[in-house]
């Protein structure tokens, strides 16, 4: 494999919610064409043309209340899909929260009125950068509303996609690349694309797919944005706060109790590492306003930050 310094590299990484949602949710060509092929690759159909629904500004990210990124879609046919880029484990049943999420789309498909005739497909699509299923080594899932006994199915509306990143198949070469199925280069691209002792492997995958092309494309612009970077820190450091403020907790639990050892531990971990990127946006000149939003810190915390610099 290629190697590639650091310091050269400077790429961000796809597995966190607002990179990912970056991606396929510019108002650009690439975009449009990555989130088609990716859209199409994963529920096992040709997608002509995809409608993001907005909910919420891609360019902000509210840390401490955790703000889902999620990509909501319409196509031409009026199937609906949701897309999640989940970057760990947050030691919930993600199972029971896809499934609520796959029968409100559903749900929402429907006028008073209609036609049973005239549901629509939803499918609840999660990339996930854990193993959801410890117990099986297949990396793609996709699950419907089907008879336990005889594996028959009812009407294929709900539909459930998991890609677990951590199962896909280790390459050796290049070579192995071409017998990848689509959906398994998507997976290995948002695995590999940040990691630049995988840039040969990279390489040979957007060569192969014109979607991931435009993807990589999307993903170097975005890498430009300095406050991305600043952004991606601070994610990664709450998850770091996350992983430390549960062993902090686990000690303290054993005498004042697990609940509020807990609480504490991620409360005071979680705010702190806000508080360092709000000074790194203002050395930026980002306005106190947009960062009391962006770091979930009070306006006249952000105001006296900006005094004492």
């Amino acid at each position: 494999m290629t190697n590639i310094s650091k310091k050269s590299f400077h790429i961000l990484n796809p597995r966190l919610d607002p990179n990912f949602k970056a991606i396929f949710t510019q108002n650009t060509k690439a975009s449009k064409i990555a989130l088609k092929s990716f859209l199409s690759a994963a529920i096992g159909r040709d997608v002509k043309e995809a409608v993001v629904v907005q909910n919420e500004d891609a360019a902000l990210y509210n840390f401490q209340r955790a703000v889902d990124y999620d990509i909501n879609c319409e196509f031409a046919d009026g199937t609906k899909a949701q897309v999640e880029m989940q970057g760990f484990d947050q030691q919930y049943d993600y199972g029971k929260r896809a499934e609520y999420y796959a029968a409100r789309l559903v749900s929402s498909v429907m006028e008073v009125g209609d036609d049973w005739n005239s549901v629509a497909q939803a499918y609840q699509i999660s990339v996930l950068d854990f193993a959801f299923d410890r117990g099986n080594t297949n990396p793609i899932h996709h699950y419907q509303m089907a008879d336990l006994s005889d594996g028959a199915r009812l009407s294929g509306r709900l539909n459930v996609i998991f890609m677990e990143l951590p199962k896909l198949p280790k390459l050796t070469s290049v070579e192995e690349v071409k017998n990848l199925p689509t959906l398994l280069k998507w997976c290995k691209f948002l695995k590999e694309a940040d990691n630049p002792g995988s840039q040969d492997l990279i390489r040979e995958i957007v060569r192969s797919e014109d979607g991931i092309m435009n993807a990589k494309d999307t993903l170097e612009k975005i890498s430009d944005d300095g406050w991305r970077w600043v952004i991606q820190g601070q994610i990664e450091g709450k998850k770091r706060d996350y992983t430390s403020g549960l062993l902090a907790a686990e000690r303290r639990g054993r005498a004042a109790g697990l609940e509020q050892g807990i609480k504490e531990g991620l409360e005071q971990g979680m705010h702190q590492n806000a508080v360092e990127t709000a000074k790194k946006l203002l050395a930026e000149g980002i306005a106190p306003e947009m960062i009391a939003k962006c770091c979930s810190i009070p306006l006249e915390e952000v105001l006296k930050l900006k005094t004492e610099s």
